[in-house]
């Protein structure tokens, strides 16, 4: 399986991978489920985002 490519958001510590029940994995971003106004699933691929956080580097994101 390909490894999905999700831009900045690969790197981020608020991204959170979700996979559906029909196998489509989507990124989805923390900070939309405490700010109403921030988007919970930006468009990809993520270039630039003001509130970017970089993970540490052996840090995994959430499933």
């Amino acid at each position: 399986m390909a490894t999905q490519r999700f831009g900045l958001c690969d790197s981020c510590v608020h991204q959170q991978l979700v996979r559906s029940g029909r196998g489509s994995t989507f990124s989805m971003c923390r900070i939309g489920l405490r700010d109403p106004d921030w988007p919970k699933y930006p468009r990809m691929p993520v270039l630039r985002c003001p509130r970017y956080e970089a993970r540490p580097p052996q840090a995994a994101p959430e499933r």
